[in-house]
């Protein structure tokens, strides 16, 4: 089953801190059947207005995953703080195409991904 979600760094931590709270302590055998996708959104305030840190973690693995959300296009469109006038690519084309090519995962532990991302449990 995969998960997509979209968002930013405070988001993704939030799932993953209730994942694990909800799903992973108390049934490890869902590890197995659910992917998480991180679709990254904005800015992170956490890294002093860089990219999302697990974001960049997973572009350096992989070249389609950096080219469709860390090139500069698509930082610019969810780095600002107000909406564009006009979407200058298709966005949602973007995050279906990495849907639909995401046959295989990284593993990417849950709890190395939330140390990544340096929040609080």
């Amino acid at each position: 089953l995969k998960v997509v979600a979209v968002g930013g760094a405070g988001y993704h931590g939030t799932l993953l801190r209730c994942f694990v709270r909800h799903l992973g302590a108390k049934s490890p055998e869902w590890l197995r059947y659910l992917r998480f996708l991180l679709v990254p959104l904005g800015i992170d305030a956490h890294v002093l207005a860089g990219p999302h840190p697990v974001a960049q973690y997973l572009g350096s693995l992989d070249g389609r995953y950096g080219a469709a959300f860390l090139d500069p296009p698509w930082r610019e469109l969810f780095g600002r703080s107000e909406a564009p006038p006009a979407e200058p690519f298709n966005v949602a084309g973007r995050i279906l195409a990495y849907v639909a090519g995401a046959g295989a995962t990284h593993p990417l532990p849950v709890a190395e991904a939330m140390l990544t991302c340096k929040h609080k449990l």
